[in-house]
């Protein structure tokens, strides 16, 4: 039976873990992802850990990371991994500290190949996999394949403007999307409302260096007011996203993955509101909105490691 390791990086945690092949875990560990300043330290990391902890062979590593180029098989200027330089060659990194084939995939497109491979997305040729943690972004399977654009960058929706006057970007743009739903902009967004605030919120409770999201998504479920503002801004953000998918590709199933869409129904309810408001009215009703029911079994991680079965197989053939 053959092995894979599939690594999930992502702005605040980097999950890894051992499958098989039938994609069940053998081993499973994470790490936060400042706690290493380079992805060669991270590559050494890794390598440590299962030196110590797994004792089997590897047959092909899958990464899924930020920004990344699946052509050039690099990271190329992902704001959130920006400490590690513009320029990440993480295939040469990780082939050289492992000494095993390996592939890289952008993080949420490697979500949507778990999507299609283990959830609900198994019958279905056309949807798209939208992840929600410290960045925005989005997998795109067409007519059955994963859709990666003329220079393998598609998919960069949290960079879509939102509000060209808006909030500075990492990218170098103003008022991108991931700037006010992703895990710092909703994180800001709440202190700039509790700044207005007389008193009147849970959230005053919470110190501000400890609020996060789920605190957010945890006091909006009590009623309170301020949570509820700042969830329904959020959702009015992303309902509009998604519409704009859905109306350039007309894909019926949209599926939420990542630390912020752990919140449940209480953001899916609000989002899809919002997306069928923005959405034309000849296929409205007929786009289904969904968390996706792999998000808690580490779905990105999987899907790395599918991808790297994929490429494997593909090249035998």
């Amino acid at each position: 039976m053959k092995t894979y390791l599939g690594i999930d990086i992502g702005g605040t945690n980097v999950v890894y873990g051992v499958v098989d092949d039938e994609f069940g875990f053998k081993y499973q560990s994470t790490l936060k992802t400042k706690s290493v300043n380079s992805a060669e330290e991270l590559a050494l990391h890794i390598f440590s850990d299962l030196k110590e902890n797994y004792k089997g062979k590897l047959d092909g590593i899958g990464i899924g990371a930020p920004s990344v180029n699946c052509l050039t098989q690099q990271i190329e200027f992902a704001p959130n991994l920006n400490k590690w330089g513009d320029i990440i060659p993480l295939k040469t990194i990780f082939e050289g500290q492992f000494k095993n084939e390996v592939t890289l995939i952008n993080d949420a497109n490697a979500a949507a190949v778990g999507e299609k491979h283990f959830g609900d997305a198994r019958e279905h040729q056309n949807f798209a996999v939208i992840t929600l943690g410290t960045g925005v972004g989005m997998g795109l399977f067409v007519h059955g394949k994963l859709y990666t654009g003329d220079h393998g960058m598609a998919g960069e929706l949290g960079h879509i403007v939102m509000r060209s006057d808006g909030r500075d970007c990492k990218c170098g743009n103003s008022g991108c999307l991931e700037t006010y739903i992703g895990k710092k902009g909703i994180i800001k967004t709440t202190k700039e409302k509790l700044e207005f605030n007389s008193g009147g919120s849970l959230l005053h409770e919470v110190s501000p260096s400890l609020i996060t999201p789920l605190e957010v998504f945890k006091a909006a479920k009590k009623n309170d007011p301020v949570a509820l503002e700042v969830v329904d801004l959020v959702a009015k953000d992303l309902g509009y996203a998604i519409a704009l998918v859905v109306n350039l590709f007309d894909v019926e199933n949209v599926y939420l993955a990542g630390g912020v869409a752990k919140s449940g129904n209480i953001l899916r309810k609000r989002t899809e509101k919002y997306m069928r408001q923005f959405t034309l009215p000849n296929i409205r009703e007929k786009v289904k909105l969904k968390i996706s029911e792999i998000n808690d079994k580490h779905g990105a991680v999987l899907g790395a490691a599918a991808a790297i079965k994929e490429f494997q197989d593909k090249k035998s053939n």
